[in-house]
């Protein structure tokens, strides 16, 4: 009788975990697209509030949907390593090489990503920077977090996602918004727009920055200033590269 109890204590217990793992991960995704939206058009002075619905922030959200993929992917393989390094306290050389790895490695990709932002100007460099932090705050989560029992592994699991995720928007954000500001004109696409008639404006080579159901969002790096068009106001969008 006592087995079987602990057996049904153990599968509620399995299905909470689920519930709760679930119902993250679906507010992180769903999250995503106004959390992009609202700091993305922030850096050229665009409140997207005003001009994104519940739809287009949902269609944003799946246009990003890889972010929570691969922070859910790196996440549960780094746990996974951490929790075996930091708990299993072997003293075999192959064992201990591991630990020394795990160490070393969020320096390595620190240099690695300064590197590539400062010498080669390349922002895909965030990345890497990314992948550091997260390594070290996955380490020290670990330490705090976690009592041994699968709640708290749920719990110590659900927060490394959610801080991958963070540094991962974060990052796509800094790469599009340097896309777009530090690029010459000459290397990005850049549109003509034809305006529906009795719509008067300056025709100059503008940015597209996005589209969503009811307006464009164009930059213009000529005058640093940033467009917002109803769809209503233009005919056609020409592409000039």
């Amino acid at each position: 009788m006592k087995l079987e109890n602990d057996n049904k204590s153990t599968f509620l217990l399995r299905i909470n975990e689920f519930q709760t793992l679930y119902l993250s991960f679906t507010a992180i995704f769903l999250s995503t697209g106004f959390f992009y939206n609202f700091i993305f058009f922030r850096l050229f002075g665009i409140r997207a509030e005003l001009f994104f619905t519940l739809q287009d922030y949902l269609a944003s959200s799946i246009e990003k949907v890889y972010l929570i993929i691969v922070a859910i992917l790196v996440a549960s393989g780094g746990s996974h390593v951490i929790r075996y390094l930091l708990r299993e306290q072997k003293v075999i050389l192959s064992h201990r090489i591991l630990q020394g790895l795990l160490q070393l490695l969020p320096l390595l990709l620190f240099t690695v990503g300064i590197i590539v932002i400062v010498k080669f100007d390349k922002p895909a460099g965030y990345y890497l920077l990314s992948f550091a932090i997260y390594i070290v705050c996955d380490y020290l989560l670990f330490r705090i977090i976690f009592k041994g029992s699968h709640e708290t592994y749920s719990r110590f699991f659900i927060l490394t996602v959610f801080l991958l995720y963070i540094l991962l928007v974060g990052s796509t954000i800094i790469i599009d918004y340097d896309a777009v500001y530090k690029e010459s004109l000459n290397d990005l696409k850049h549109y003509r727009i034809q305006f529906t008639k009795g719509v008067n404006f300056n025709q100059l080579p503008l940015v597209l920055l996005e589209a969503n159901s009811n307006y464009f969002f164009f930059y213009d790096k000529q005058t640093q200033r940033s467009v917002v068009m109803r769809k209503e106001m233009i005919e056609y969008v020409e592409n000039l590269r």
